[in-house]
């Protein structure tokens, strides 16, 4: 009797068992296609954030973490993105997944925006009121400004050897390998090109503002006394990576007689009521840039930073404005804002 209960117990384990063991098999054998979460393949992208019309390109793993984008077929809203490249247009969200055989893989979401930014561009002047054929380059920002996108061009004008002088105008010159007067460099990256003794290349500058930018500034400053304040947003519509700011203080019309050896302005030599101005003055931040943080650099996001610094004496604190641009890590100019001190400029 107990010989007998004891195998009946026995049998009726072992079948719980082998019934365990069949499900579990059953398990591990594959997904089916209809749970994502338990695939075996994994669809990632590139990029997170892209603007419209924009190619994006999504690989596709295997368990192993094979690449196997090749036989997999990436669907993107629908359509069929040939090897996993898909021309994204229309602004929303658009959802991808991958499938191969009976996989299915995760679902990769890509936001599609529009610029938020206006493009702007910088020229840097490096000057001086003794130089003689330096009105070239005054003249032809003066005609930049004057012109219908003049306020989307930025001036710095860099002083050597005169009480204009900025202290590390020598620094700044050898970084960017100035070998003479005038000469103006684009955006940090670009010598601007001569047309004639009495005027640059103005076709140069303009073709600058044919490229969108991805991130965009905002100032808002205030004067205390001689010390001028600043805060300053960089605002971010893709992710960026080694970007710094740099953040300058200038001076405008300000009155010194200007050499000159070209035609404009009547051809006198010198010009002796001559009115400089995007005089570069002071920096609130190395002049080469501060590091803004990659984690600060996320595209929807935005930096501040919030900037002080002593005015020079003999600066005239009425007519005084700041210039801000951001740098990539070759150190070109992505994108420049300015505003007069005691304002506050939005992004735009």
């Amino acid at each position: 009797m107990k010989k007998t209960t004891f195998f009946k117990l026995f049998m009726l384990f072992l079948a719980v068992g082998v019934a365990s063991c069949s499900s579990n098999s059953t398990d591990d054998g594959g997904d089916t296609g209809g749970s994502p979460g338990t695939s075996a393949l994994t669809l990632t992208v590139d990029k997170s954030r892209v603007y419209d019309n924009t190619l994006v390109s999504y690989i596709v793993r295997d368990a192993a973490g094979a690449n196997v984008t090749s036989s997999a077929v990436v669907t993107v809203d629908g359509q069929v993105a040939s090897n996993g490249i898909a021309l994204l247009s229309g602004v929303g969200a658009k959802s991808a997944t991958a499938t191969l055989g009976t996989e299915t893989s995760n679902t990769v979401v890509v936001t599609v925006i529009a610029p938020s930014f206006t493009t702007k561009m910088l020229i840097e002047d490096y000057t001086g009121t003794w130089c003689i054929w330096c009105p070239r380059m005054s003249k032809s920002i003066q005609d930049l400004h004057a012109g219908a996108d003049g306020d989307r061009m930025i001036a710095i004008a860099i002083h050597n050897g005169s009480s204009f002088a900025f202290p590390l105008e020598a620094q700044m010159r050898q970084r960017f390998g100035v070998a003479g007067f005038p000469t103006g460099i684009l955006n940090r990256d670009v010598e601007w090109n001569a047309s004639s003794n009495n005027s640059m290349n103005l076709n140069q500058p303009r073709a600058l503002l044919n490229t969108v930018r991805p991130l965009g500034l905002a100032i808002n400053s205030s004067l205390s006394g001689s010390t001028v304040s600043a805060s300053i947003k960089v605002g971010f519509d893709l992710d960026q990576t080694g970007t710094k700011l740099v953040a300058v203080l200038l001076e405008n019309g300000r009155i010194a007689s200007q050499a000159n050896a070209t035609s404009n302005y009547g051809g006198l030599n010198p010009i002796s009521n001559f009115e400089h101005n995007e005089i570069l003055r002071a920096n609130f931040t190395d002049i080469f840039g501060d590091v803004i943080p990659d984690a600060s650099s996320v595209g929807g996001g935005e930096y501040s930073a919030t900037l002080s610094v002593a005015v020079p004496a003999g600066v005239n604190t009425a007519n005084m404005e700041i210039v801000a641009f951001v740098v990539n890590s070759s150190n070109e100019v992505i994108n420049v804002q300015r505003a007069p001190v005691g304002t506050n400029q939005p992004f735009d």
